[in-house]
This record gives C-alpha cells, structure tokens and sequence, in this order.
C-alpha cells in the first residue's frame, strides 16, 4: 500500500503568507519509503502536528525553487539526516533549488546540500529510486524554467504522478498517461487564468487526457479558496467524469486495490475569511 497525505493545500502568495491554506507540501508512505514533496512553510509544524515524524523522513523531493515549495527545505534535511549527524536519505531537487539559475537564487545552503546521502539535480527524463519507488521526472512550464513534475511507480498498487505549478503546453498529458492517480497544484478558478499556472478549466483538459482513477486538486490560491475548491473539484468531474476530490490539510489517500480517501478528523472553517 502507499498512502498520501497532505500537509497543507496552499498555493502563492497570499495563502502562503495569510497561511488561510496551509502549505506544508505532501508526504508518501509506503513499506520502505517517508517521502516529503515540496517542504513549503510549515512543513515542519504541520509534520509534527500530524503526527508525522520528521525524523523519519528518507526521501526529499522538491519540484522548483519558490518560496510556497521550498521553504522549510533545510528544516527537514536536518531532521532526516538526525541533525546533520547521519549521512543518510535522498534529496532529488529542480536544478533551480541546487543551484538556482537566471530567474532564482537557490533555496537550499551548501551545508544543507551536504548533508544527505544521495543528492540528485532532477532534470527532465532523470530516473531514480527511492525505496520500493521508481521516480521519473517530467517536464512543466512555469515561471521557473527549471520545474519539474514527477511520476511514481509502486511495486503493487499501480501509478501516481505529480504536477506542480505549470501552465498546460502541448504534450503535457503524455506523461501521466496510465496513472491512477493524478495531483494537480490548481492555484486558481475556471476562467482565472494566470500565466505559468493552472485553472480547473486546465486541469479538467488534462484529467481527460490522462483518465486516472481519480484527480486530486490542491495548491489553492487566494481566488481559488474564495470560489471553493469542493466547487471547483465538481466542475471538473462533471465536465470529465472523472472522480476529483479537493485536497484537504491532514486528508490520507490509500493506494490499494481501490483508492481510497480518508477525510481530516479536523477541517479549517474557511467561512472564517470567506464571509459564509
């Protein structure tokens, strides 16, 4: 079995620094693998509130170098390798957030980059393994140029792919094809679009494309939040057919024979700041 678990469903500015949706990326857990993907802020507190070891975690994976990925990066380097003590995990990063490039500084210190056992610049086409997973990068268009989505392959239970922020370009389906389950950061609305970023407008294009078992949305931002991401997961299953679910802080997704989602026992109020 693998199971996902979301430690925060914001995207951007906005949700990032009002923290209306957490942003604390992703974990995947499997018989050999803890996985933290896009340690954006909080990761470490949302880990912890969780009930999720940090210093458990094997494996890094971080898709570009923006603040709302890599903020609490070196955070969890250090609580994987014990305090910079034991050499051990991977760390597979944009080539961006190693060694930043002509639109990004890098995110992640040189001390930091030394501490775990196996570092890898993850371009597209690079394979790698962590665990009982084979990871494949893909390509994404974003502001920037250096991001990178990713493909997972379980040993049992089928697989399941990645795609931070992008926009949609031509071919961009072909990747995921044969997934059966697909994640999509989704910062804003149908009919919102905003360049290097995706709308459910886009995201439905792609779930039609790819057909998975089920779409998961997340990366929310502050309009996306503002018209309901539950809403927005709706418009996008009834243009498909296609289950789609709207991520939520501290929601377990199993992969198994079937796919099954596990709602928070605690959920945000977000009439708080939507005025509902």
């Amino acid at each position: 079995m693998v199971e996902i678990v979301f430690l925060g469903t914001g995207g951007g500015r906005f949700a990032m620094i009002t923290q209306k949706a957490k942003t604390g990326g992703i974990r995947v857990l499997s018989e050999k693998v803890n996985m933290h993907i896009d340690p954006g802020p909080g990761a470490l507190i949302y880990s912890l509130e969780l009930g999720l070891d940090p210093q458990k975690i094997n494996a890094i994976l971080i898709s570009h170098s923006h603040l709302d990925h890599t903020n609490d990066a070196g955070l969890l380097i250090e609580a994987m390798t014990r305090g910079g003590r034991i050499k051990r995990g991977i760390l597979a990063a944009a080539h961006s957030v190693l060694n930043g490039n002509e639109v990004c500084d890098r995110a992640i210190s040189t001390y930091h980059k030394q501490l775990p056992e196996k570092v890898i610049n993850a371009k597209v086409g690079t394979k790698f393994k962590a665990g009982d997973l084979d990871i494949e990068v893909g390509k994404a268009v974003h502001a920037d140029p250096d991001t990178i989505g990713f493909r997972f392959e379980t040993r049992d239970a089928g697989a399941f792919g990645y795609l931070p922020d992008s926009e949609y370009f031509e071919g961009i389906s072909d990747f995921y094809k044969g997934v059966r389950l697909l994640i999509l950061s989704v910062l804003r609305p149908s009919g919102q679009p905003w360049k290097g970023h995706m709308t459910t407008d886009e995201a439905a294009r792609i779930a039609d494309e790819v057909k998975p078992e089920t779409l998961v949305i997340t990366h929310f931002g502050m309009l996306m939040l503002m018209k309901s991401p539950s809403r927005q997961a709706k418009i996008i299953e009834e243009k498909t057919s296609i289950p789609t679910i709207a991520a939520k802080y501290g929601m377990h997704i199993a992969m198994e024979e079937k796919i099954q989602t596990t709602e928070p026992k605690k959920q945000t109020d977000l009439s708080l700041f939507m005025g509902g």
